[in-house]
């Protein structure tokens, strides 16, 4: 696969930007390259070169283990002058990603050739296309540790060098279709390549045979432009219901099943990854390769970047390109894409982080480390005359959890209640199979803060439906990369008239919509066939006051091991169907008047509201919006 490489954006115009030898390694191997580097400006005896190879927000991915005393052991690190003369090593950060060598008794000129030698190293096993290296100057007593954000040691930077990761051969493949379509309609699958750790192969899937419900079909192959994949185009169904694709790559000996596919006159149900960041902000890969990512390599519908709001992360002059790229890669009825950020103090004081999605292109940044906006009313106050959907990030991260004081109803429609960072919808002891990362606790105990559960807000009061996302910080734009316990980033699926911004937005308003772990489970929700999202009141649906018919569909992607049904946080229905598909109906007939949630800091009256979780044998799950009635 050929590898386009796109400047990063934290290295300054001036400084040459040189290839490695070779120019790439392939993921998750042992390998021995040389990286190249041409001097900015002289350096003085009394001073340092640090070869960055991780660290700060900027430069990653984590990459440690590195050594400078026995070359003929592995990881080991050498830097040589031009004439092969190799600089004294003085020290390895902390973290192990920053390297300093002395200068030489000479010192060096601006314009020398420094080579960093590494040897039988063990590459990452995630795939980073733009993976970069930067020579920094810094006094020789100076302490070694990276910079915690490449822009503020702009003028230490020095010298600069890409070596690309990338995937490996081929090992299997992974098949998306779209989850829903009507009879007669020609849809596509794409064929995604993956090597042995799941990044997007470096070659091409072989020889491809289609088949439905067991019988050989016909589609026609077109590569994706960019990418190692294709797509096989030219599928239609022969009548309605829900239908899985098994694409057998016969040149791997490997066989896919793509997600369900439901064939029904009606909406359309699309997939979106509305959480990703670039190297923008603290993620790394450029902003077109997050983007060109989710929809060519991933068939994702629609999506967004997130990068965060800080003036030192993303000053005005990176919004800019954020701006204009939203608007350049949107595209009605292909590819949907928002212009959002992530409002993220980090106070640890229960603002949490909230991102921020426009529906209109060229839209302000309204920052949480500036003196107009530091607490969320006033990013309410600010948004006001906006039309922009905010959205709580993993609330129950003990980093900076929500403690839901703060609200905006007309703006805070939605919750993120599952992503890389685990599932803040409730407790262990109350079901959460996926409660978020460990950490460093005498206890052994995953970090969570209770107060930030989403079931909290729930009975506070608060009408929010649910989405999951990633928070990929990779640049993959994906819901690829694993994090902490194994649990990847998430999707939302959303009911939508058509895959346009409006459509979208008015889905994601109207919380006609729900959260998976990833999988492309499709799940519809009703309660007395009001979909979920619903907020009824007795008033206009008196009969609700002594029966209320739960509906449930599920199309799974694995056996389904188990439906529940909660009202008011607690499971009151659950089957476990073992199926692939499942309907169930449930009839709750006891009185409203008894099992009412009393008023509460959001809501001025008694309430009932119901949402479903489901659970995949293989502990994918999904998670339908809730419906409310007052």
């Amino acid at each position: 696969m050929k590898t386009t490489y796109m400047r990063p954006i934290r290295v300054p115009e001036e400084i040459e930007m040189c290839a490695a030898e070779p120019a790439s390694v392939t993921a998750g191997e042992r390998a021995s390259w040389r990286l190249n580097f041409v001097l900015a400006k002289d350096i003085s005896p009394h001073e340092s070169l640090r070869l960055l190879i991780h660290g700060g927000r900027n430069v990653k991915p984590t990459w440690n283990g590195w050594q400078t005393n026995d070359e003929s052991a592995d990881a080991y690190v050498a830097l040589l002058t031009e004439s092969g003369e190799r600089l004294t090593p003085n020290g390895i950060s902390e973290t192990g990603g920053m390297i300093s060598f002395g200068a030489p008794s000479g010192g060096l000129k601006a314009g020398d050739r420094i080579t960093a030698e590494f040897r039988n190293a063990a590459v990452p096993t995630l795939s980073y296309p733009e993976k970069f290296f930067v020579l920094l100057s810094a006094p020789s007593d100076a302490e070694v540790a990276p910079p915690y954000m490449l822009l503020e040691a702009a003028d230490q930077i020095v010298g600069a060098c890409t070596l690309a990761i990338i995937g490996g051969e081929p090992a299997a493949i992974r098949v998306h279709a779209p989850s829903h379509t009507s009879p007669g309609e020609e849809i596509s699958l794409l064929v995604r390549p993956e090597d042995e750790h799941r990044n997007l192969a470096s070659g091409e899937p072989g020889d491809l045979v289609v088949r439905l419900e067991g019988r050989e079909i016909s589609a026609r192959r077109v590569p994706v432009e960019g990418t190692t994949c294709c797509r096989l185009e030219g599928i239609t169904l022969p009548g309605e219901g829900v239908y899985r694709f098994e694409v057998e790559d016969r040149s791997l000996g490997v066989t896919a099943v793509s997600n369900p596919v439901k064939c029904i006159a009606g909406g359309k149900l699309l997939w979106g990854s509305m959480h990703n960041h670039s190297e923008q902000s603290d993620g790394t890969g450029p902003l077109d390769r997050v983007i060109t990512s989710m929809r060519d390599e991933c068939a994702i519908d629609f999506g967004a970047t997130s990068d965060h709001d800080h003036a030192t992360e993303t000053p005005e002059s990176v919004w800019a390109v954020t701006q204009a790229k939203a608007a350049q890669y949107n595209d009605p009825g292909r590819f949907t894409l928002f212009l959002g950020y992530e409002w993220a103090k980090w106070r640890r004081r229960g603002d949490g982080d909230r991102n921020v999605y426009y529906l209109h292109d060229y839209r302000p940044i309204f920052r949480s480390d500036d003196e107009a906006c530091p607490t969320p009313p006033d990013l309410f106050r600010a948004l006001k005359d906006e039309t922009a959907l905010v959205i709580p990030h993993h609330p129950a991260h003990p980093g900076n959890h929500n403690d839901w004081k703060d609200h905006d109803p007309s703006k805070e429609r939605l919750v993120e209640i599952y992503s890389l960072w685990g599932n803040s919808e409730c407790s262990e002891e109350d079901g959460n199979i996926w409660p978020g990362n460990p950490v460093d606790r005498p206890d052994g105990k995953v970090g969570v803060n209770e107060l930030g559960f989403v079931q909290r807000a729930l009975e506070l009061g608060w009408r929010i439906g649910f989405i999951a996302a990633s928070d990929d910080h990779t640049g993959h734009g994906s819901d690829r990369t694993v994090r902490g316990r194994g649990q990847t980033g998430g999707l939302v699926a959303v009911y939508a008239g058509e895959n346009t911004r409006e459509s979208i937005f008015g889905a994601m308003y109207d919380r006609r919509c729900y959260a998976t772990t990833g999988e492309r489970i499709i799940v519809d929700f009703s309660v007395s066939d009001h979909p979920m999202g619903t907020e009824l009141s007795l008033s206009e649906h008196p009969e609700l006051a002594s029966l209320r018919r739960i509906k449930v569909t599920v199309s799974a992607t694995a056996p389904i091991d188990r439906i529940e049904v909660l009202r008011n946080n607690r499971v009151v229905y659950s089957v476990s169907p073992g199926a692939l598909d499942a309907e169930i109906g449930w009839e709750d007939t006891d009185p409203l008047a008894d099992v009412n949630l009393p008023p509460a800091g959001y809501s001025d009256v008694p309430f009932t509201f119901y949402y479903v979780r489901i659970t995949q044998a293989d502990k994918q799950q999904a998670w339908a919006s809730p419906v409310w009635i007052s």
